[in-house]
């Protein structure tokens, strides 16, 4: 669908205003460097095979971090017969405020199509700390995403119900642009489903009407002394270090399904469009007239959209993984 004149034209302008800082290919290979580790893995509650939601609970490790990360989820892995190959597994990341019923309906929908999920439920965004955190933790949480992410397909070897050779993620919100990250840096991933994601954190850290995100931008340009969003916006450009536009090349964009918002104030639609066309305009996309909960509640409330993205995925895994390629 195109978009509405209105909408063109706010990509226009946002992108003169705030234009995205890309970065080097020698600080891309950098970046992507510091993602290449093995992480350390313990299980202290380890999951039966099942489509109900069952307790997972590791701690993972990364270089950047000097104690293990513990990560509490709930996994949803399809039983398995000699008849029936292992089913690969798809780790969904919640939106900003956590797991929702929403989630755990999408959980549901893989494990019937026999694609095992895990939802992380472990707070990885430093936003329900009760003091300030470093304005560096931004980067963290792309960090601490990546390793449970690492973490859970280490967990995943353990079941012959489970091809930890195929995997995905899938995400809303803050779940899709955290999602993105880490499909960005994992080359084991191979395939994603993204809804109401974007690029260019900065922006949207600073122009985002979610209330989290306004409390956060509030006590950040009072410790600061800062006066207008834009020096915000500034300010974080300045001291972040990963975003998802950084990594929009490596995406092969026929391995990526995207559900967008032409209308949304919480994740700037034009940083939506920005993305989706940094990663090659996948041609599985859907735009949406609502706003931002409105798209992600259309997509994930009812079974047939459900069902079609776990179809689409099961299509995706019988591909050879183009990041491998």
């Amino acid at each position: 669908m195109k978009l509405s004149v209105f909408a063109l034209l706010l990509l226009v302008f946002s992108n003169v205003s705030y234009a995205y800082k890309s970065i080097t290919d020698d600080k891309l290979q950098e970046l992507l460097q510091s993602f290449r580790y093995r992480p350390e893995v313990n299980i202290s509650v380890k999951p039966k095979v099942s489509c109900d939601s069952q307790v997972l609970k590791y701690t993972t490790t990364y270089p950047q971090r000097e104690t293990p990360l513990e990560i509490e989820a709930r996994a949803y892995i399809p039983a398995r017969d000699s008849t029936l190959p292992a089913a690969p597994v798809v780790f969904i990341l919640p939106p900003l405020g956590g797991t929702s019923p929403l989630d755990a309906n999408m959980a549901e929908t893989f494990c019937k199509n026999r694609i095992a999920a895990v939802i992380i439920v472990t707070d990885l965004t430093g936003l329900s700390n009760p003091t300030l955190v470093p304005v560096t933790d931004h980067d963290q949480t792309g960090r601490r995403v990546a390793s449970a992410i690492k973490g859970g397909m280490l967990v995943m070897q353990d079941y012959a119900e489970v091809d930890s050779d195929k995997v995905g993620v899938f995400g809303a919100s803050l779940g899709g642009i955290l999602s993105s990250i880490a499909y960005s840096v994992i080359p084991e991933i191979s395939a994603a489903t993204f809804i109401v994601n974007g690029g260019d954190v900065p922006y949207i850290l600073a122009h985002s009407d979610q209330p989290k995100v306004i409390e956060l931008k509030n006590a950040r340009k009072k410790e600061q002394g800062l006066r207008t969003d834009d020096e915000y916006e500034a300010y974080l450009n300045e001291h972040m270090e990963i975003d998802p536009l950084h990594f929009a090349k490596l995406i092969p964009s026929d391995s990526v399904k995207q559900y967008l918002s032409k209308n949304d104030a919480s994740v700037a639609s034009s940083k939506q469009l920005e993305y989706h066309n940094a990663i090659g305009k996948p041609s599985e996309v859907k735009f949406y007239d609502v706003g931002h909960a409105p798209t992600i509640i259309a997509v994930m409330s009812l079974g047939k959209p459900r069902r079609e993205i776990a179809d689409w995925f099961n299509q995706r895994f019988t591909l050879p993984n183009p990041r491998r390629q």
